[in-house]
């Protein structure tokens, strides 16, 4: 979080962003993978936040992040001349069913709402300071983890599923150009 911001005004910041449709770069923990990530803040909860992330002007998938991760937010002059291309070019347009119909009360809720969607996703956790990446259809879920069939890049699925600890959850993507195209070519 914000260090010269209250929990309840970065908050009331996150807040305006999703009002404004503000592009914006989401700074994130030392223990995250990646240190930042470009785009919209679609939703948020307690426990998580929904980006439409973006690559080169595209739109380029949801990406939901544990809200404990994120240290800060930026939207200065470059993300706003970002947004004015994207608006000029039309770009914006985000999927209401979507934001809708995904659940970020918790990670389980949040998992049921992708699977009944049918989504496959892309979930970065960390282990025993290891990273990890999982791409599959969500098999099972309870209330402390999530069971993934994992492929590889031939799209061959594992014969053992992985299953991921709450606790562990880095990042979760989906409907993004990767895992949608990709769920269409797998070897059974």
């Amino acid at each position: 979080m914000a260090k010269d911001l209250t929990e309840k005004e970065f908050r009331k910041l996150i807040q305006k962003h999703i009002d404004k449709n503000n592009y914006v770069k989401i700074y994130l923990s030392e223990k995250s993978p990646d240190g930042y990530i470009f785009g919209f803040i679609l939703k948020m909860s307690d426990d998580f936040l929904m980006i439409q992330e973006t690559h080169d002007f595209n739109l380029s998938g949801l990406k939901i992040i544990p809200y404990k991760r994120i240290e800060n937010i930026r939207n200065n002059r470059f993300d706003k001349k970002t947004k004015e291309i994207f608006s000029g070019e039309g770009l914006i347009k985000f999927n209401q069913r979507i934001i809708d119909n995904t659940s970020l009360k918790n990670p389980e809720s949040l998992f049921k709402s992708l699977k009944k969607q049918n989504f496959h996703c892309i979930v970065e956790s960390l282990k025993k300071k290891k990273n990890l990446f999982s791409i599959g259809e969500i098999s099972d879920i309870n209330g402390q983890s999530v069971t993934i069939k994992n492929y590889d890049a031939t799209g061959k699925i594992y014969k053992k599923p992985h299953k991921i600890s709450f606790k562990n959850l880095e990042f979760i993507t989906f409907n993004d150009n990767y895992s949608v195209t990709f769920k269409k070519y797998l070897k059974n």
